[in-house]
């Protein structure tokens, strides 16, 4: 279900129940309460006039048909599930890091962004704040956000602090480690009952979040967003599943047995490995941007 969807389900219900409306029955009011664009209105309502659920006058203000209300009193109003923020935040995030790995600066408005999207300029904000955070985009003066282009050599540099940080933290972490979590991850990186590799690769964030050290997680905090997501796009061969998959098993089997030196330097092994594949996506994107010769 998209937002407008959720919208025109939404009014639906509460017109059927007889309900108060959430807001008054305008393009910018209900634009304000569902914190969303004026787009995703406009179509809830169009289907509405069509279904005949709302009527349009000669002046073009909306009312309510009342011949949808309910007559029966004790109808109850039914909860309309809101799509997740989280999906839609995802989906905005993943679209401006390919715009940052084509390598060139590009600039977004938020309000064409949030139209584009279907929600409120507040919600673009939002996210782009978060992303600035991260120092992937960054806010200009009567420009708008400027996404930062993104190079193989930054994802490189990425992989040298990480690999110091998140060995200081898995060993920070030793003594709140949980054999039966542990036993969880293992099974979560292993094939599935019809033999289907599986990866899991929320192993680092668990040791990260039980070092209890607040400058570790506020590195991975900040910038683990954008590089969890390049990293993904790196290992979408089954092969390189079957091998990550197999490096955690390796870490955590260690781990088990408390043998902090194995999975210490599996754990090296495991992050150093990714430099290979880091510059294979980069060569993929290169030839995917490169304009065909004429």
């Amino acid at each position: 279900m998209n937002i407008s969807e959720y919208i025109e389900n939404d009014l639906i219900e509460k017109i059927k129940c007889g309900g108060q409306l959430p807001a008054k029955l305008t393009l910018a009011s209900l634009a304000t309460e569902y914190e969303v664009s004026l787009t995703p209105v406009r179509v809830a309502l169009e289907n509405l006039i069509d279904a005949k659920f709302i009527l349009k006058g000669q002046n073009g203000r909306l009312s309510i048909n009342p011949r949808r209300r309910s007559k029966k009193k004790t109808r109850k109003l039914k909860a309309i599930q809101k799509p997740p923020h989280r999906d839609r935040d995802d989906v905005i995030t993943k679209d401006i890091i390919h715009l940052s790995v084509q390598g060139e600066p590009t600039y977004l408005r938020e309000e064409s962004t949030a139209q584009r999207y279907g929600v409120g300029r507040t919600v673009i904000r939002q996210v782009f704040n978060r992303l600035a955070g991260a120092d992937l985009i960054e806010r200009v003066p009567r420009r708008g956000w400027r996404v930062h282009p993104f190079r193989e050599q930054d994802m490189l540099d990425y992989i040298d602090i990480r690999e110091t940080l998140e060995l200081k933290a898995l060993k920070l972490a030793r003594k709140r480690l949980d054999p039966v979590r542990l036993k969880e991850f293992l099974t979560s990186n292993s094939p599935n009952s019809r033999g289907k590799p599986q990866l899991d690769n929320g192993i680092h964030q668990y040791w990260i979040e039980q070092s209890e050290n607040r400058y570790i997680r506020s590195f991975f905090g900040q910038f683990g967003i954008y590089y969890s997501y390049m990293f993904s796009y790196s290992t979408v061969a089954t092969s390189i599943i079957e091998e990550k998959a197999a490096e955690h098993r390796k870490i955590l089997r260690a781990l088990l047995r408390k043998d902090w030196d194995g999975a210490s330097s599996a754990l090296t092994r495991h992050i150093r490995n990714q430099r290979p594949n880091v510059t294979h996506l980069f060569d993929r994107l290169a030839n995917q941007n490169r304009a065909p010769a004429k």
